[in-house]
């Protein structure tokens, strides 16, 4: 893949999320991982299937709130190593202007986090 087709940086993470089917309302999927996050995207992983192309809701609660983020996925990035019975997704976001403002908070705790990822770098280091 061009690394340089990437609008935004993507930033670590670790939150959980839940996943609804849809982009308003519409049935609870389950619980997930948000592995890394962007402006423009992020890397869900999510125990069961989700369809490519299809709209979902990737449900965040962090210190200010809930943050519910519309997204499309763009691809299925195969079962993951820690659970077999996972599945990694890149999920493209579709946000209103007030989702972004709020996206942007949440990133911004995000990338301050001084907890290290799984290659031992600080998500830090360029804030």
């Amino acid at each position: 893949m061009d690394k340089t087709r990437r609008a935004h940086a993507r930033f670590p993470s670790d939150l959980t999320v839940e996943v609804f089917s849809g982009p308003v309302g519409g049935v609870r999927i389950g619980e997930g991982a948000l592995l890394d996050l962007s402006l423009s995207g992020c890397l869900l992983r999510v125990r069961g299937t989700l369809m490519t192309g299809s709209t979902y809701r990737i449900s965040v609660k962090w210190k200010e709130g809930v943050l519910d983020l519309p997204g499309r996925v763009a691809r299925d990035a195969g079962r993951s190593g820690k659970d077999p019975a996972s599945r990694h997704y890149g999920i493209a976001f579709n946000l209103t202007g007030g989702q972004e403002k709020a996206l942007r908070g949440l990133i911004d705790l995000v990338r301050r986090t001084d907890k290290p990822d799984d290659k031992g770098f600080m998500r830090s280091y360029w804030g």
